[in-house]
């Protein structure tokens, strides 16, 4: 063999170029939240197809919108909220899925099936992933000592101040999200819970204001203070109430918690999938969509992270206590009384974080 002969070495040097970029390139970039997926979901993934993952954890919806408007992300495959996709769809920053690419799509809940269609821009490029709603979380006990028979189901038990009043010594939290805590104010009072208006915005200031004495903390992960007894009582995520009983058994601190969607109604927030439109490797992102897709690995992800996911075939295998409880896997009268995202323009936006931010700041 003549080494020397330069068309020889461009050759072996093209030949080991394409082979060392087919071997890079069969990589999948996603980018989530953090502890979303079971343990063993990524690792089963490359296992099963020869795909390696490279998981980003995600920070915030905010840095996830910023990384898909200024382009070229590198990322194969993301997990927005449903209000994030939808303004990320509208922006043109996602891709329209192909159903027949999609393996699972029949199989996904009907109310969430439903709940898409409330979404015009982004109901085709999304695959929902988990869902869950805002609620009452608490430790039963608490709650039972200091109001027996206490309205636990309705968010008269946080609104109304006298009730209030009564566990503010055990702790209550709510979850710092302007958005949805208006949201469910103003639908509370009667009026449209995505209003911006100055009326509705003013009444909702003023139930909110008049319980803002006994709220002991704004924060969107009360699971800790739950189970260290620092809360008795959280307006929150509903996967709360699943990691707060798992925390506590696991720190031999067993505790009875609950969690109710409140009979007057409240906000549905949808975790989904979707492919960025200018993803290096769609076909990769279809197959991984299609792999958490089937019940088995939906059912081990709902498990592990305590939200119930889409797949309804998944339901079955899902924890007794996440799968019987009617307030985390709801029917149908349930759902109808859910308020799905909107993508609110930005003035009316920033009036109702005005409302939210006075009163936040707004001394005792």
């Amino acid at each position: 063999m003549n080494t020397k002969n330069p068309l020889l070495i461009a050759a072996l040097a093209l030949c080991c170029a394409q082979a060392s970029a087919a071997a890079e390139d069969k990589t999948l970039r996603l980018y989530n939240w953090a502890d979303y997926f079971a343990e063993d979901t990524l690792a089963n993934f490359t296992k099963e197809t020869g795909i390696k993952v490279i998981y980003d954890v995600m920070e915030g919806s905010e840095m996830l919108e910023a990384k898909m408007m200024s382009g070229n992300s590198g990322y194969d495959l993301i997990f927005p909220g449903d209000t994030v996709a939808e303004r990320l769809m509208r922006a043109g920053a996602l891709q329209k899925l192909d159903p027949e690419k999609l393996q699972h799509l029949a199989d996904i809940e009907p109310g969430l099936r439903s709940l898409q269609t409330k979404y015009p821009y982004s109901r085709h490029a999304t695959v929902p992933y988990t869902w869950g709603s805002i609620g009452i979380t608490y430790n039963a006990a608490m709650v039972e000592k200091r109001m027996p028979g206490a309205p636990v189901n309705s968010l008269d038990l946080l609104f109304k101040p006298e009730n209030a009043a009564k566990f503010a010594d055990c702790g209550i939290s709510m979850i710092d999200s302007p958005d949805e805590v208006m949201a469910v104010a103003l639908n509370y009072l009667g009026r449209t819970p995505r209003s911006a208006e100055p009326a509705d915005l003013k009444a909702a200031s003023e139930l909110l204001l008049a319980i803002k004495p006994y709220i002991r903390k704004f924060q969107s992960q009360p699971v800790t203070d739950l189970v260290n007894g620092d809360l008795c009582l959280s307006l929150g995520y509903s996967g709360d109430f699943t990691q707060a009983q798992r925390a506590a058994s696991g720190a031999g601190k067993p505790a009875d918690f609950r969690f109710h969607i409140p009979r007057e109604g409240t906000t549905v927030w949808m975790d989904t999938m979707a492919i960025p439109v200018d993803a290096r490797h769609p076909e990769y992102a279809y197959t991984f969509i299609n792999f958490v897709m089937r019940p088995e690995n939906m059912a081990a992800i709902s498990n592990f992270t305590g939200y119930p996911t889409s797949n309804a075939k998944a339901r079955p295998m899902v924890d007794a206590d996440m799968r019987n409880n009617p307030d985390i896997y709801v029917d149908e009268a349930t759902y109808a009384r859910l308020i799905p995202g909107k993508d609110i323009p930005q003035r009316s936006m920033r009036a109702r974080m005005r409302a939210w931010t006075t009163f936040k700041t707004a001394s005792h």
